[in-house]
């Protein structure tokens, strides 16, 4: 016959008042049974042709699984590619071991992690630990980990931070460099005076007499590069890592001595890390508040994002047009 896979429910939930299987009609002529003749045709599993025979058949012991079949599957095919047992893997969750548990890894892991039904049932099982499929053994040995959650939680949250500010640091101190670089630029205030005055900044004259704003271009370089970073993205990307690294320190707090001992260093390392991003955050707003007050602009409405896209269409256009009216067309300009 097929089989079906139920999911196993406690005992407790199945006796409460209003539970459908608690108000099963308990009168036999309430009762409604099966047509077993008819289910035995339908759901029988066709008799194989016996093969050649090449020795003495070993009866293959069914394994005992609490897991549903897709979660099984899911947890087997996330078990192999560590290629060691798993009394290992489960080392190295309790001993913090990121070695072979990435950021990618361990978000799999928090996925797959066992809910309380198959907890429970696995508890109660009175049956040998080899009788069990691979994935219910991985949960055995997982369970004999305290707090096995927050650890995983702990090793996550330092890996995610870790990542995201290599990621982040050098686009912070892009902007901040941009808009330094136009706040100290000591030819683009003489190149808009001379604008202001000349009215026409492409003639041959200017070319002639002021040779040094020629390289105006350069002083704009780096800012042209940073076009595309945008900051209120980072600072919401950076802000919820924050949240989350502050709810992991609070659950820490209330956890045993040998976890806040294990996992409290690297949390308030990457705590730290995070708050000197927040610094540099403020550090930006501070200087695009100058920047604004630099180019005339109202504080509240200037976006760096359009400064900068503006010096960078600036730049290009500057350089077109000292290839055309430039005497030689070959000047070197950054």
């Amino acid at each position: 016959m097929k089989e079906l896979h139920w999911q196993k429910l406690p005992c407790d939930v199945v006796r409460q008042s209003h539970s459908i299987w608690a108000v099963m009609p308990s009168s036999s002529k309430e009762l409604v049974e099966p047509d077993y003749a008819s289910l035995e045709l339908l759901f029988s599993v066709p008799s194989r042709i016996p093969t050649e025979k090449t020795g003495p058949k070993i009866k293959k012991t069914k394994e005992i699984t609490f897991i549903g079949p897709k979660k099984s599957l899911l947890l087997s095919i996330f078990l192999k590619q560590f290629k060691c047992s798993n009394e290992e893997i489960a080392a190295m969750i309790q001993k913090g071991d990121r070695s072979k548990l990435d950021a990618e890894i361990l978000r799999q892991l928090l996925k797959l992690l066992p809910e309380d039904q198959e907890i429970n049932s696995l508890k109660s099982c009175k049956k040998e630990k080899s009788q069990l499929a691979n994935a219910d053994q991985f949960y055995l040995h997982l369970l004999e980990v305290p707090s096995y959650q927050l650890r995983i939680e702990c090793m996550l949250i330092c890996e995610e931070t870790k990542i995201l500010l290599e990621c982040l640091w050098p686009k912070a101190q892009a902007i901040r460099t941009a808009c330094e670089t136009i706040l100290t630029s000591h030819r683009l205030p003489v190149f808009c005076q001379l604008i202001l005055k000349v009215g026409n900044f492409l003639n041959y004259e200017v070319e002639k007499n002021h040779r040094d704003l020629l390289q105006l271009p350069r002083d704009l370089d780096f800012v042209s590069k940073t076009v595309g970073i945008h900051i209120d993205a980072m600072k919401a990307e950076a802000g919820a890592n924050l949240k989350k690294l502050l709810e992991i320190e609070k659950r820490l707090f209330l956890s045993t001595d040998d976890l806040k001992i294990q996992h409290g260093k690297s949390v308030q390392g990457s705590l730290n890390a995070s708050k000197d991003l927040q610094k540099e955050f403020a550090t930006i707003e501070k200087k695009k508040e100058e920047l604004a007050d630099y180019l005339c602009e109202d504080r509240k409405n200037l976006s760096l994002e359009d400064v900068f896209s503006t010096m960078k269409t600036f730049r290009e256009i500057f350089l077109k047009t000292l290839q055309v009216v430039s005497p030689c067309g070959c000047l070197e300009i950054g």
